[in-house]
C-alpha cells in the first residue's frame, strides 16, 4: 500500500516537473517568435530610414543600408512561415503582413526611382508603414496572449498538484522527506522562471529607453506615467518633473495640429478604445515649439489600461519642405519677372515692332523667340505641378461652349502646326455647353493638340471633333502618328513621362502637361483618357459634364444669384430675369449660396427666407459679415414679408418681394439694383516696378477704368492718402519692399478693404490676405484675362459679357 501511494507520489511530482519545463519551453518559443515578428518591422524600418537617407542627401551609403534591410527581409519572413505554421491566425496574419511589406517595398523603391521628381515620395507611404506597425503588434499582441493562456492553464494544474502532494504529506508523514525535495525544486523551476520573466523586462525596458522618439506611457486621464530619455531631451524636462503632470503641458494648444488629436487631450472624459495619430505642435520647457507627429494607443497591463504614446519631433522635415517653398518662390519671381519682358521684347521684335530686320537677325531672333517661350512653359509647367499638389488651383467656372475652347485652342496651336507641316481641323457639329474656367480648359486642349502636332508625320491631319452625348460633352484630338507604345500606357499620364529617353529632345516638353491636364480635367468633374493602336495613332477623350439646363443662353446683363430651393420657383423666376436679358444661377441651399456669393461673380442676391439648412435672415448676416459680400445688393423674396422684415429689419435688403409677384414687379427690383451699382467709371491703382510691364498693363486696361501708374511702395501710399481706389493691380516684388505690406493701407473710412487683384511672378495664397480676390501669375496669364478679372471685379463685366 504505502509503495502505491509513493509511486502516486511520484507521478504528481514528475507531472509538475514536466509541467514547469513545458511552460519554460513555450516561453522561450514565444519570446523567439515575437523577436523574429519584431525582427521583420526592424528591417522594413531600416529600409525606409535609408532610402528617407537617400533622397535628402543623395549619398549612396544609405541605399546599402536600404539594400542590406531588404535582402534580409525575405529570409526573415521564411523564418516567421515555418515558425508559425502551426497557428492558422498568426499564418493568416502573416499573409496580410506580406501583402503590406511588398506595397511598402513598391512605395519605397517608387521614391528611389524618381529621386529627382519634386515630390520623390508618393503618397501611401506612411499609410503602409501604419499598417505593417498595426500588423506587428496585432501578432506580437496574440502570441503574447497564446502564451498567457497556456501559462495560466499550466498554473492551474500546478496548483492543484501542490494541493495533491499537500495531502499525501499530511496523511503519509513517511514521504514527508520527498515531499519537501519535490517542492524545493517546484520552488527552484519557479525562481529561474521569475528571472526569465526579470530578463524579457529589461529586454523591453532597453527598447524603451533607447528609442529615438520621445516614448510616454500615460494613465487614462492624461497624465504622465513614465517617460524615455529621447522625451527628456526633446521637451527639457526631467523624467521626474513630469511624471504626473497632464499631457497637456507638453502641447500647444494654440498652434496648428490636428483638430482630432488636440480635442482628445484636451477630452479626459472616457477611454481611448482605438490608435489616435497626428500632427500637434509640442511645447519645450522653456516655451519654444516645434513641430511633431504623436501616435497614441491603448495598453492592457497587469494592473489596468494605459496609454502609449510615441512623439517624433519633425522639424527638420518641414525644414526641407520649406526649402521647397522658398525654391518655387524663387523660380517664381526671379525667373518669370525677367521672361515676361524678354519674351515680350522677342515677340515686337519678331512682329515687325522695330521695323524690318535683316535676315541673319530675324532668324536669330526666331531662335531666341522660341526657347524663351520654351523656358516660359517649363517653369510654368513645374510651377502648376506644385500648385496642384498643394491644393492651390483655383478655377473661375463659367458657363462655356467646349466648341469654342476647342476652336481658341487651334487657334494658339495654328503657328507650331504651320511649322511641323500639320494641318488642325475642327470638324463640325452642335454646340456642347459645360461649366468651367475657360483658361485652364484651353490649357488642356492645346497641351493635346501640341502634343498630336509633335508626333504626325509630315503633312498630316490632326482632327478635333466636339459632341455633346449622354450627359457629357466630349471633345476628342486624334492624330495619325505612331500611336502610344503598350509599355507606356501605363504612366502616360506621370510625371515627367516621356515614350522613350530620344523624345526629349527630339520633341521637346517637359513630360509634365499630361499630368497637368488630368488634374485640371479631374478639377472639373470630368476625366481625360485615350484609345491608340500602335502604328494607327493615338486619341485623346476630355469627358466633362454636360451644361443642358441653359443652353444657348444669350442675356447680356448682370449675373445674379438665386438662393431658392424650391426647383419651380427658382425656374420660374431665373425665366423672367433670362427674359429681361440677366443671367441668373441657382443655389438650393444657404450654404452653396454663401460659397458662390464670396466668388465676387454676381452683382446682387435674391433670397428665400424658408432654407432647408438655415433661415434666409441667418444667409443674409452672413453675407454682410464678410469683406467680400459685406456691400452685394439683396433682394428678399418670401412667402411671408411682414415676418421677414420685422426680424432683419436692421438688415440692410434693397427690396422685399412677396410671393407670387408679377414680372413687372420683379423688374423694379432689378432696375434698383442697377441703381446701386456705381456707373460712373472706376478708379484704378496699378502698382508695378517694370515700366514696360506697367504701360502694357495701362494699355490694356485703358478702355476699362481709370489708371493710376505708380512704382514703389512709398508711391501707393502717397497716392492712397490723396483718394481711394476701387480696385489695386500689385506686385509683390517692388524696389522698397513687398507689396503684401501695402494690404494694410488698403481700407477704406468704414474699414472695409480696397479689392485687390495680386499680378506677379510667383504664386501667392489668396486665403492669407483679407481682400484679395485674385491672383494672376505673369507669364501665366494673359492680358485679356487680366482685363476681364477687372471688369468682373468692378461690375463691368454686364457691359461686355
Amino acid at each position: 500500500m504505502t509503495a502505491l501511494l509513493v509511486a502516486f507520489i511520484s507521478t504528481a511530482l514528475m507531472r509538475e516537473l514536466a509541467r514547469e519545463r513545458q511552460l519554460e519551453a513555450l516561453q522561450e518559443q514565444s519570446h523567439y517568435e515575437q523577436t523574429q515578428i519584431m525582427r521583420v518591422f526592424s528591417l522594413i524600418q531600416d529600409a525606409e530610414i535609408g532610402q528617407r537617407g537617400y533622397l535628402l542627401s543623395r549619398d549612396p551609403a544609405y541605399l546599402e543600408a536600404y539594400h542590406l534591410a531588404l535582402r534580409q527581409l525575405d529570409p526573415q519572413l521564411g523564418r516567421l512561415t515555418v515558425l508559425l505554421a502551426r497557428d492558422a491566425t498568426q499564418t493568416r496574419d502573416l499573409a496580410q503582413l506580406r501583402d503590406t511589406l511588398d506595397r511598402k517595398k513598391a512605395n519605397l523603391a517608387w521614391g528611389i526611382r524618381n529621386v529627382g521628381a519634386p515630390n520623390p515620395i508618393p503618397p501611401g507611404g506612411k499609410a503602409a508603414m501604419d499598417d505593417i506597425r498595426r500588423l506587428v503588434d496585432q501578432m506580437i499582441a496574440y502570441e503574447a496572449q497564446s502564451f498567457a493562456a497556456s501559462r495560466d492553464s499550466e498554473v492551474a494544474r500546478s496548483r492543484d498538484g501542490d494541493r495533491f502532494i499537500r495531502a499525501l504529506m499530511l496523511v503519509f508523514s513517511a514521504v514527508l522527506l520527498a515531499s519537501a525535495f519535490v517542492i524545493w525544486r517546484s520552488i527552484q523551476m519557479r525562481n529561474r522562471l521569475v528571472e526569465t520573466s526579470t530578463a524579457e523586462a529589461r529586454r523591453h525596458n532597453a527598447l524603451f529607453d533607447g528609442s529615438q522618439d520621445a516614448l510616454m506611457v500615460l494613465t487614462q486621464s492624461g497624465l504622465i506615467d513614465r517617460v524615455n530619455p529621447a522625451a527628456e531631451t526633446m521637451f527639457g524636462w526631467t523624467a521626474a518633473q513630469m511624471t504626473g503632470r497632464d499631457i497637456g503641458v507638453l502641447i500647444d494648444p494654440d498652434g496648428p495640429g490636428d483638430p482630432a488629436v488636440l480635442e482628445r487631450f484636451r477630452d479626459r472624459r472616457g477611454q481611448l478604445d482605438a490608435r489616435l495619430a497626428g500632427q500637434i505642435t509640442g511645447k519645450r520647457r522653456d516655451g519654444t515649439t516645434f513641430p511633431a507627429d504623436i501616435s497614441a494607443s491603448p495598453v492592457a497591463l497587469v494592473d489596468g489600461q494605459c496609454i502609449m504614446a510615441a512623439v517624433r519631433d519633425v522639424s527638420e522635415r518641414r525644414r526641407v519642405e520649406e526649402m521647397k517653398t522658398q525654391f518655387v518662390s524663387t523660380v517664381s519671381h526671379e525667373l518669370r519677372t525677367p521672361l515676361t519682358s524678354i519674351a515680350g521684347s522677342l515677340g515686337l521684335l519678331a512682329g515687325g515692332a522695330a521695323g524690318v530686320l535683316p535676315e541673319k537677325a530675324a532668324r536669330l531672333i526666331g531662335i531666341a523667340q522660341a526657347n524663351s517661350q520654351r523656358l516660359v512653359r517649363l517653369i510654368n509647367d513645374i510651377l502648376d505641378i506644385e500648385k496642384i499638389e498643394s491644393g492651390q488651383i483655383l478655377l473661375e467656372m463659367e458657363p462655356l461652349d467646349l466648341r469654342d475652347v476647342a476652336a481658341q485652342s487651334i487657334e494658339s496651336v495654328r503657328g507650331m502646326a504651320d511649322g511641323l507641316g500639320a494641318r488642325l481641323t475642327l470638324l463640325d457639329g452642335i454646340p456642347a455647353p459645360v461649366r468651367g474656367d475657360s483658361d485652364r480648359l484651353i490649357q488642356v486642349v492645346v497641351n493635346l493638340l501640341s502634343n498630336a502636332v509633335k508626333f504626325s508625320p509630315e503633312n498630316g491631319e490632326v482632327t478635333v471633333v466636339v459632341e455633346p452625348a449622354n450627359r457629357i460633352a466630349r471633345l476628342s484630338v486624334r492624330d495619325r502618328g505612331p500611336g502610344v507604345p503598350e509599355e507606356f500606357r501605363a504612366r502616360i499620364f506621370s510625371k515627367f513621362a516621356q515614350a522613350d529617353g530620344s523624345d526629349t529632345r527630339a520633341r521637346g516638353g517637359t513630360g509634365l502637361g499630361l499630368a497637368i491636364a488630368r488634374e485640371i480635367a479631374e478639377r472639373h468633374g470630368g476625366r481625360l483618357w485615350f484609345e491608340s493602336d500602335v502604328g494607327d495613332g493615338a486619341t485623346f477623350h476630355l469627358d466633362l459634364p454636360l451644361e443642358t439646363e441653359h443652353d444657348g443662353q444669350t442675356a447680356d446683363g448682370p449675373r445674379l444669384l438665386i438662393v431658392e430651393d424650391d426647383h419651380d420657383a427658382a425656374e420660374v423666376l431665373r425665366t423672367m430675369l433670362d427674359e429681361d436679358g440677366f443671367r441668373a444661377d441657382v443655389a438650393a441651399t444657404a450654404r452653396q449660396g454663401l460659397s458662390a456669393a464670396r466668388t465676387g461673380d454676381y452683382a446682387a442676391v435674391l433670397v428665400d427666407l424658408q432654407l432647408p439648412d438655415a433661415d434666409g435672415i441667418g444667409l443674409i448676416r452672413a453675407l454682410r459679415a464678410q469683406p467680400a459680400t459685406r456691400d452685394l445688393p439683396v433682394v428678399v423674396v418670401s412667402g411671408d414679408v411682414a415676418r421677414g422684415r420685422a426680424r432683419g429689419y436692421s438688415l440692410e435688403v434693397l427690396d422685399w418681394l412677396e410671393k407670387p409677384f408679377e414680372q413687372e414687379r420683379l423688374r423694379s427690383a432689378v432696375a434698383a439694383i442697377l441703381a446701386r451699382l456705381d456707373q460712373r467709371r472706376p478708379r484704378l491703382l496699378l502698382v508695378e516696378d517694370d515700366l514696360d510691364i506697367q504701360r502694357l498693363t495701362a494699355s490694356a486696361l485703358s478702355d476699362t477704368a481709370e489708371i493710376i501708374p505708380v512704382g514703389s511702395l512709398a508711391a501707393a501710399r502717397a497716392e492712397l492718402k490723396q483718394r481711394r481706389p476701387d480696385l489695386v493691380i500689385l506686385d509683390l516684388g517692388l524696389p522698397d519692399g513687398s507689396g503684401i505690406e501695402l494690404l494694410a493701407d488698403l481700407h477704406g473710412a468704414d474699414g472695409s478693404p480696397v479689392p485687390v487683384v495680386i499680378y506677379s511672378a510667383r504664386d501667392t495664397d489668396i486665403a492669407l490676405y483679407d481682400g484679395v480676390e485674385a491672383v494672376l501669375v505673369k507669364s501665366k496669364t494673359s492680358l485679356a484675362t487680366l482685363a476681364r478679372t477687372v471688369r468682373r471685379l468692378t461690375r463691368k463685366e454686364r457691359t461686355s459679357a
